[in-house]
């Protein structure tokens, strides 16, 4: 039996002084990288002195000035704008390992052929596991750091090479980014990456038409940027699935791996634990709805649901959807009863850890009851002593929600469980629920720690209002006899 005042104090998603310490640290890992390729690209493959003509000495207080430049509107970009980022290192680091692996991929193929640089490779390896924002704006950063080595490193009948990869990168940074949905399907993001590059070649003709009227040149590099496209198309397939493992980040492939009724952990809730398996699922198709109607990733949301009371399965007999008729809460004293339901947050956190579910998901253990005390129990401990009860002792252990995904998951899990709980249920009354219950969760401060409004908290609540008719729909009796005698 876990001891009552066991909490979840090392489990925090408020971002403290040191990440900022930490972000610092990764952006100069990043900077050493980038920087020693450079220079032993410089000093073993180029042969001139670049369009600034300068020696030794003076190209590389160049690279260190202007590679610091980058990485430090890099890291505000990240620090200001990006901010929830910080919640989770894990994540910064996989982008700036996709970043870094793009720049000194560049350089070294610059030295085979300027035209060989992926001007959009960045951009399809960040958009599965970040916001499209986070995709563009590394991809650009990528794409403005190989130009300035393009500078560097070739003479003046190049120019055309710069420009390219300036132009390209951006324009095809956006194509690759905001061209499609948001979902990645596989034949989505081939699809993605044979549009960019036509776009690609597009661009690098009209730039051509601008500079010079020879179609000479045009024919002369196609191929590479042709070899180029098809090598952004083998390596986003082949460093995705490398990422999401190396890092154990959330992809949309990732999603559907979990939310498979054959993953491990949702295999076993559905064997040991069939009426919290049923459960889940209702409040997953929730979830997805609710997310959606608030500009949330609604596959994120539907993983979240799957996965938030796995806790149960350490004790699956004390919760009331997988009871047949005997309750043993019946023979146990109110405190105790307490602590085995409060307590299967934490152990659905760590079954998640042991099954290296991601922390994205794994956090919903804890957030989706935030830190509500169970009423139940506490009234019923109240009423068995004259003296006072600590309500305290009566909480989930569990930290408030830190998204909006979270906030959802908690709305999600309550109104599912209520609703089916309510008699004849009408829109009306489950409407009414929802209010009070969204009302109460304000009260007690649990979205005190994420960025959702009253607006998100309306559209959820219109979402499961009409989402109720459909998952919650009476069933016509038809009296039909059977030839052996059987009503149906």
């Amino acid at each position: 039996m876990q001891e009552p005042e066991k909490r979840i104090d090392n489990i925090s998603y408020a971002p403290p002084r040191s990440a900022y310490f930490w972000l610092a640290g990764i952006f100069a890992i990043v900077f050493a990288i980038i920087y020693i390729t450079l220079v032993l690209f410089v000093h073993f493959e180029a042969t001139v002195t670049g369009v600034l003509g300068m020696n030794n000495t003076e190209a590389n207080t160049l690279y260190v000035f202007v590679f610091a430049f980058f990485l430090i509107a890099l890291y505000v970009y990240m620090a200001v704008s990006r901010k929830e980022l910080l919640y989770s290192l894990k994540r910064v680091g996989a982008l700036m390992t996709v970043f870094t692996l793009v720049v000194v991929i560049n350089i070294v193929l610059i030295s085979f052929n300027p035209y060989l640089i992926c001007v959009a490779l960045t951009s399809m390896l960040v958009l599965p596991f970040s916001k499209k924002s986070d995709a563009f704006v590394l991809n650009a950063f990528s794409c403005w750091i190989s130009s300035f080595v393009l500078i560097a490193t070739l003479d003046y009948s190049e120019f055309p090479a710069v420009a390219f990869t300036l132009l390209a990168g951006m324009i095809c940074g956006a194509v690759a980014t905001y061209s499609f949905p948001s979902s990645m399907t596989r034949v989505v993001s081939v699809l993605r990456s044979f549009v960019t590059g036509v776009v690609t070649i597009i661009v690098y003709g009209v730039l051509l038409s601008t500079y010079s009227l020879d179609i000479k040149p045009f024919t002369d590099n196609v191929m590479y940027i042709g070899i180029s496209v098809a090598g952004e198309i083998l390596l986003t397939a082949v460093v995705v699935p490398i990422v999401e493992w190396v890092f154990n980040m959330v992809s949309d492939f990732k999603l559907m791996e979990l939310t498979n009724h054959k993953a491990p952990l949702i295999k076993r809730l559905s064997k040991e634990a069939p009426g919290t398996f049923n459960h889940c699922l209702a409040v997953a198709n929730f979830a997805e709805i609710c997310a959606d109607a608030i500009g949330e990733d609604p596959y994120l949301a539907r993983a979240c649901a799957y996965y938030h009371d796995v806790g149960k399965l350490n004790n699956v007999e004390y919760f009331t959807e997988n009871q047949a008729g005997v309750n043993p809460h019946d023979e146990i004293l109110p405190e105790v009863s307490a602590e085995i339901i409060r307590k299967h947050t934490i152990d659905g956190y760590e079954l998640c850890k042991k099954y290296r579910i991601p922390d994205e998901i794994a956090r919903m253990t804890i957030e989706h009851h935030g830190t509500l005390p169970i009423m139940y129990f506490y009234n019923k401990a109240k009423s068995l002593t004259d003296g006072e009860v600590n309500i305290d002792e009566y909480r989930y252990y569990g930290e408030i929600p830190t998204g909006k995904i979270g906030a959802v998951l908690m709305i999600c899990d309550s109104a599912e469980a209520a609703i089916r709980a309510m008699d004849n249920p009408t829109g009306d009354k489950v409407d009414k629920l929802l209010k009070g219950m969204i009302d109460d969760r304000l009260k007690l401060g649990q979205f005190d720690n994420c960025a959702i409004t009253m607006k998100d908290l309306n559209a959820i609540r219109l979402a499961i209002v009409g989402a109720y008719g459909g998952l919650y729909h009476k069933r016509i009796k038809y009296n039909i006899k059977r030839s052996d005698g059987i009503n149906v």
